[in-house]
């Protein structure tokens, strides 16, 4: 790792990139010639990302290079290293080498070189992966080969790999996501007879919800039992890139490794169902068949790298984990919060709209799905 004062964080000379860019080229004899700066959009944490690229001069010619830059500053998230958000949780995980033992078929975007300012602010300087597909959805089998990949990734902690233990890494959190909701779970009733959340509490959804809620802790003491697992814990279209290797055999890129840490079997799939149906897949009359792909295409990774146990706990775990923190902790937390922020609002002004690209009607077919997964967890509960 670099240190490098303040002031020198403001600017990057041709040296240092000459450094970089000989190691993203693989060839010692390149030098930079010239180079553009671009901002990229940087997700959710709120750290700055920029490309770098430009022309190298070569021994075989001019080629072309690119690198991504990702910065990190404690005002960027969380500053106690067990929250959700911890600011340098990206950083320390590329310094771990974690990411070293990673599967031929999933991969991580290589780090070529750690800065850290005297202001604690730290660059990672990352190979560029190119640009994410802008598409609404993929076709359904490419997310079963994202889930297969992994299963291949979560399976080597399951059959060999010691669990990592850092402090900085996330642990399972559903308990923690359902006393967030306790105190509005009271609230839903009353909110349905609201017209703004009429529209998102149809039929008998409430009720449902507080079914689980009712049997949530026979649910989390059999989910506690589960095997854990490293995991990205963020694993949805928008962090992933699917591309061939060269040998043309398909490989999951995963970007932002920001949220990574321990989750329980199965836990890696709630966030690729859940959260692409939320901010990316916009078909409601699939849901079925997403779920169903991406379970088969995850058990078959499992199953390729050795795990031989019992595919039922896989289900339980994510249907039971999608259930709590999806279809009960989410409209427990979220509805009573904007419900108080319209409340709040003056004459005239906008209601706050939630953050979903489908708009309620998606929003309702994908509690109604959730509310069955609880179901069918239920009932996988009195089996296993």
């Amino acid at each position: 790792m670099i240190n490098v004062d303040s002031a020198e964080a403001q600017t990057i000379d041709r040296t240092t990139l000459t450094s970089l860019v000989r190691q993203a080229l693989h060839d010692d004899t390149a030098t930079v010639v010239d180079w553009i700066v671009e901002p990229l959009a940087g997700g959710f944490s709120g750290s700055a990302v920029y490309r770098f690229q430009g022309q190298a001069q070569t021994t075989q010619g001019r080629r072309s290079w690119s690198l991504v830059r990702k910065d990190f500053t404690p005002a960027n998230g969380g500053l106690a290293p067990t929250a959700y958000d911890y600011w340098k949780r990206d950083v320390l995980l590329y310094q771990s080498g974690l990411l070293d033992t990673l599967p031929e078929t999933l991969v991580a975007p290589r780090c070529f070189r750690i800065d850290e300012a005297l202001d604690q602010t730290c660059w990672l300087w990352l190979e560029d992966m190119g640009v994410q597909e802008q598409s609404l959805q993929w076709p359904l089998e490419r997310y079963g080969i994202a889930a297969r990949h992994l299963g291949h990734f979560n399976g080597a902690y399951l059959t060999g790999h010691p669990l990592p233990s850092y402090p900085w890494l996330r642990q399972p959190d559903v308990r923690a996501r359902l006393h967030l909701a306790e105190a509005g779970i009271g609230e839903l009733p009353v909110l349905r007879t609201n017209p703004h959340f009429t529209p998102l509490l149809p039929d008998d959804h409430v009720e449902r919800i507080q079914r689980l809620w009712t049997v949530r802790e026979g649910l989390l003491a059999r989910l506690d039992q589960l095997p854990q697992t490293f995991c990205h814990r963020d694993a949805f279209q928008r962090n992933l890139l699917v591309r061939q290797d060269d040998n043309g055999t398909p490989q999951t890129v995963a970007l932002d490794w920001g949220s990574c840490g321990l989750g329980m079997l199965g836990e890696e799939l709630v966030p690729l169902f859940a959260a692409t149906l939320k901010f990316v897949f916009a078909d409601a009359t699939r849901l079925a068949e997403l779920d169903q792909t991406i379970f088969a295409g995850y058990v078959a990774g499992l199953r390729d790298v050795g795990w031989a146990g019992d595919e039922r706990l896989v289900r339980f775990g994510f249907t039971g984990l999608t259930a709590l923190k999806d279809a009960v902790a989410d409209p427990a937390t979220k509805l009573p919060h904007v419900a108080r922020r319209i409340a709040a609002l003056s004459p005239g002004e906008e209601p706050p709209r939630l953050l979903n690209p489908g708009g309620p009607a998606l929003l309702v077919a994908v509690q109604e799905y959730t509310l069955g997964m609880g179901e069918e967890a239920c009932g996988l509960l009195a089996q296993l």
